[in-house]
Order: structure tokens, then sequence, then C-alpha cells
């Protein structure tokens, strides 16, 4: 009797980490797609908040729009299947041009998962690929081209202003934390309205997930964004439900 329920007891955690692996394995890249620097700008309307939060915001995005940058960004997202928690680690960063182009990355390299996922724009056309890790780094495979209708459909719209989601219209509050640091607390069915193709084709889900708090902290130099730390909390329809957390940081360097 004892032996049996030990060998259910191993197969209940086998299965746990299994289905955290792969939900972790989707979900790590959940911060590459996004919002258009289009809709960023419109991120005042019909909010709620103090001036000052949201004259930096704007002044931000409009800084981005019309120059180049590079990120680096880390992040971690937790989930808990079967009363088990787990974490993974992410890391990567993007390339961002005033012409459009773009270059985003993210990879991560625990001891359960290793796992990137790059996703590019130029001349015009959309790439994905996905990384395979050999002698101790990545190797991308084919890139696999798509048309910018069916890459918003699969991916979301291309993360290229100064956070992913989309602001038009989503911020509930924006206030001032200290000099030059702002909090963003925005409405998480808009905010995640595209990047919720993601999830779901990453994670082969029926359904889009669902979210239910998104909110970021934006720390500028007076004119430029110097770092972004973004904080949500999403359910996939995975295994009966599966609860996330996923926060991620991106540091900001300008040419």
């Amino acid at each position: 009797m004892n032996s049996t329920r030990k060998i259910e007891k191993g197969f209940w955690l086998t299965l746990a980490f299994a289905v955290i692996i792969i939900i972790l394995a989707g979900a790590a890249f959940l911060p590459t797609v996004l919002a258009s620097r289009e809709t960023s700008q419109a991120a005042t309307v019909g909010c709620g908040g103090n001036e000052e939060a949201l004259s930096a915001l704007d002044c931000c995005n409009a800084y981005t729009a019309k120059n180049d940058f590079t990120t680096t960004m880390t992040g971690t997202v937790r989930a808990k299947v079967i009363g088990i928690p787990y974490s993974q680690r992410i890391h990567g960063g993007r390339t961002v041009c005033c012409d459009g182009t773009f270059t985003d990355v993210a990879e991560s390299t625990s001891a359960l998962v290793k796992a990137a996922l790059k996703r590019e724009r130029r001349d015009g056309k959309y790439c994905v690929s996905r990384g395979d890790y050999k002698n101790k780094a990545f190797r991308y495979d084919t890139e696999r081209a798509l048309p910018e209708k069916n890459y918003i459909e699969q991916y979301g719209k291309p993360f290229t202003g100064i956070v992913k989601y989309d602001l038009d219209g989503a911020v509930i509050s924006a206030t001032t934390v200290a000099d030059n640091v702002y909090k963003f607390v925005l409405d998480p069915d808009i905010a995640t309205r595209y990047s919720r193709n993601e999830v779901k084709t990453t994670l082969g889900s029926k359904s889009y997930p669902k979210y239910t708090s998104v909110e970021f902290t934006l720390t500028t130099d007076g004119e430029r964004p110097v770092k972004v730390t973004a904080t949500e909390k999403f359910r996939v329809d995975k295994f009966g439900g599966t609860d996330c957390t996923a926060v991620f940081t991106e540091t900001f360097k300008f040419n």
C-alpha cells in the first residue's frame, strides 16, 4: 500500500513539473510582443492620474519614436500547478530603429528549460525563429516569414515602444513615486488585447489567457526612458487552469 502511494505521489510530482515546464517555456516569451509606437502615443486619453506622470510617459513615447535604441531584459515567470510552485528566469533584449526594423530576443537557460525565441522585422518582412541550445549558446533555426496580418494574429503587434502594452485608453491610474519615477496601473483587458494572441499561439491554448492585473513602473532621466519594470498576473486554460505571475525589467540605451 505504501509503495503504491509513493508511486502515485511520484507520478503526480513528475506530471506537475512537466506541466509547469510546458507553461513556463511558452509564457517565458510573453513580453516579446505588443504595442506599437503609434498606440503608445495615445496613452493619456481618458485615463486618470497626475499630470506629471502622464507627461513623463508621453515624453518618453515621443523620444523613442524618433530615436533608435537597444534594451537589455531580465525577467521571471512564476506558476503553480497542483500546489507546486516553480519559477523560470528569462533574459534578452531588443534593437529598435526609427525605420520600423527591430530584433527582439528572449532566452532562458535554466536547468529544466532551455528555450529561445527571436522575432525580427527587416526589408518589410516579419520573421520568427526558435533557438536550439548547443555548446552553451543558442543557434536559431530556419526563419519563418509571416505577412503583417498573420504576424499580428499570431504574435500581436510589434514591440517597438517603451512598454509592450497597448496604452490607448488603458491607463487607469498614474502616480509619481519619486523623482523621475512613475507607476501606471492599466486595464488588463485593454492593455493586453494584442499580447494575448502570442500567449495563445505559444502555449497552444484553446482560449485566450485572462489577465487580472497589469502595471509598470517607468524611470526616466527627465526626457528619455531609463528603465521599465512590468508586472502582470494572468490565467491560462492549460491543465484545468494555471495562474502565472510575470515580472520583467528592461533597461534602455540610446545610440
